[in-house]
Order: C-alpha cells, then sequence, then structure tokens
C-alpha cells in the first residue's frame, strides 16, 4: 500500500473505533437518572465512568465527550465539579 492509502486506512479505522464506541454507550441512555433526580446520584455516576475508563490512559475531556455528556447531559465544567465531589455511600 502506498502511503497515502495506508493514512486513509488508519484514519477510517480510527473513525470507526469512535463509532464502535459511540454504540456501545447508547444503550445507556435509558439508565440516565432524569435531570431532576439527586445530584448525589448523578456526582457517583459520573465519577463510576471516570474511574472506569481514567485507567486506560484517556483523557478527561474525551470522557466527558464520549461517555459522560451522552449520559448526563451535563457540560464538561459541571463534569470537573462532579470530579471534585466524590460521594461514598
Amino acid at each position: 500500500l502506498s502511503y497515502a492509502a495506508t493514512d486513509i486506512f488508519k484514519r477510517k479505522f480510527k473513525v470507526m473505533d469512535i463509532v464502535d464506541e459511540i454504540r456501545k454507550y447508547n444503550h445507556l441512555r435509558k439508565f440516565a437518572p432524569p435531570k431532576g433526580e439527586s445530584y448525589k446520584k448523578r456526582v457517583k455516576i459520573a465519577n463510576e465512568i471516570y474511574d472506569k475508563h481514567a485507567r486506560d490512559g484517556v483523557s478527561n475531556r474525551h470522557i466527558w465527550r464520549m461517555y459522560v455528556h451522552p449520559l448526563l447531559g451535563i457540560s464538561e465544567r459541571t463534569f470537573y465539579n462532579y470530579l471534585k465531589r466524590a460521594y461514598v455511600e
């Protein structure tokens, strides 16, 4: 393969990986608590998602964009505030 073909091949698979990741977590939307529900519950969910993916070396912004925002519908700033408040039950 030529360099250009290899580059296109790599980009195609990177996009496919992101699409697969989005599909994988789309099923979680139905489990998202409504916006009016407990603050503690949303903080706990956001922290659990962060803990799960932070070990893999994924950036905070990627975790928020791909997993937290679609599920909880919170801003990036709110996500960082939730990370500061780790509620343990």
